[in-house]
């Protein structure tokens, strides 16, 4: 017989474990706290980016841009170095910096949804113009 077998009578506390579980618990709380803290900021957009509307147009000049660069036929290398000074161009006559342009484009590809948009306007905006080019004689 132990010695400790008077003692099994009293309840035993394990506060090693009950600290544990509660660590465990407490992180499902923390992490719904942080996801939701994280969906908060989403709607807000910071200082400087370009609208849905101001970014469909931007794309699709320098898709066309870079559409009548390629059709140069010159090797690609070499397209790069025409095409470059062409986009900071075009950049610059709507008043953007080279760190404007890059937060905006930063700023789409964290919104999935609004990038999403942004592309489907360029490419049906691309398409019309097309139509209408080919119905001019």
């Amino acid at each position: 017989m132990s010695i400790l077998v008077p003692f099994s009578v009293y309840p035993t506390v394990n506060l090693t474990k009950g600290v544990i579980e509660m660590t465990g618990w407490m992180k499902y709380i923390g992490l719904a706290v942080i996801l939701t803290l994280l969906q908060c900021k989403g709607d807000e957009k910071p200082k400087g980016v370009l609208t849905e509307q101001e970014m469909v147009n931007l794309m699709v000049e320098l898709y066309l841009a870079e559409a009548r660069v390629t059709l140069t036929g010159i090797p690609r290398d070499s397209a790069a170095k025409l095409f470059n000074p062409y986009e900071e161009t075009l950049v610059a006559k709507r008043g953007i910096s080279d760190s404007t342009l890059k937060a905006n484009y930063n700023y789409y590809l964290q919104n999935p949804d609004k990038l999403e948009r942004i592309l489907d306007a360029v490419i049906d905006t691309l398409n019309l113009r097309e139509q209408r080019a080919g119905e001019q004689p």
